[in-house]
């Protein structure tokens, strides 16, 4: 039998494996929530936006053929706009 910190009390004490498997998702469901909730959640959003949003402006440009379109000003324009909101050093 596997051995889990019960909630109530924070025990350790001997339970089912079906037990465990509630105890665990209940931390996972616990741990999930406070990242969320925290500040590091939007840190993280900030920063994929950061890196995707250049990949994705640059194959949607090589889709679309505009010739009067340069997507490497424009995506130095917005990055520029955006990082040092971010206390980011950018310099194209």
């Amino acid at each position: 039998m596997p051995y889990a910190l019960v909630p109530d009390g924070y025990k350790l004490e001997k339970v089912t494996k079906a037990q465990k498997e509630a105890v665990d998702k209940f931390a996972s469901t616990n741990a999930t929530t406070a990242f969320l909730a925290g500040p590091a959640s939007g840190e993280l959003v900030k920063a994929v936006a950061i890196v995707v949003t250049p990949i994705v402006l640059a194959a949607l440009a090589k889709q679309v053929d505009l010739p009067d379109f340069n997507v490497t000003s424009f995506i130095d324009e917005q990055l520029s706009k955006i990082l040092p909101d971010l206390g980011i050093d950018f310099s194209p």
